[in-house]
């Protein structure tokens, strides 16, 4: 499953995400990872969610970063949740391109039973048609 957390650059997304991933401590059974490109954040990820900032791995494009959240659950069956703090900032492309790279996500959540969480920079009315079955 994909869940989005969207709205306009400034709106707290990245704060929600943050606290999305600190209270499924509470609540999953499994591993939990933090995808971001910075470390600004890094100190308000509890322990428990292994962060990672995915500069330090030089992934800055959009198949990379789908082959890093691939060899992740690869090396970890454990991982249940995965959090991503701005997949089309990482990929360095407009969400509006990027509907090959959630196809690929939605099937990787439903084959390795993993629920991402991404946030994405538009207000709802601007999302793109593609997106629009990830909102709750």
């Amino acid at each position: 499953m994909i869940q989005l957390i969207y709205g306009a650059k400034g709106s707290g997304k990245t704060k929600k995400i943050i606290d999305m991933a600190n209270d499924c401590i509470n609540t999953t059974d499994g591993n939990i990872v933090f995808i971001t490109d910075t470390n600004r954040y890094m100190y308000d990820i509890k322990y428990q969610i292994r962060a990672i900032n995915v500069t330090e791995h030089h992934i800055y494009d959009e198949e990379a970063l789908i082959g890093f959240v691939k060899g992740l659950i690869a090396g970890n069956h454990d991982i249940k949740h995965i959090f991503i703090d701005g997949a089309h900032r990482i990929a360095k492309k407009n969400v509006e391109d990027m509907k090959s790279f959630y196809d690929e996500l939605g099937l990787v959540a439903e084959n390795q039973d993993v629920q991402f969480v991404v946030s994405v920079s538009k207000d709802e009315k601007e999302l793109p048609d593609f997106l629009l079955k990830y909102l709750k």
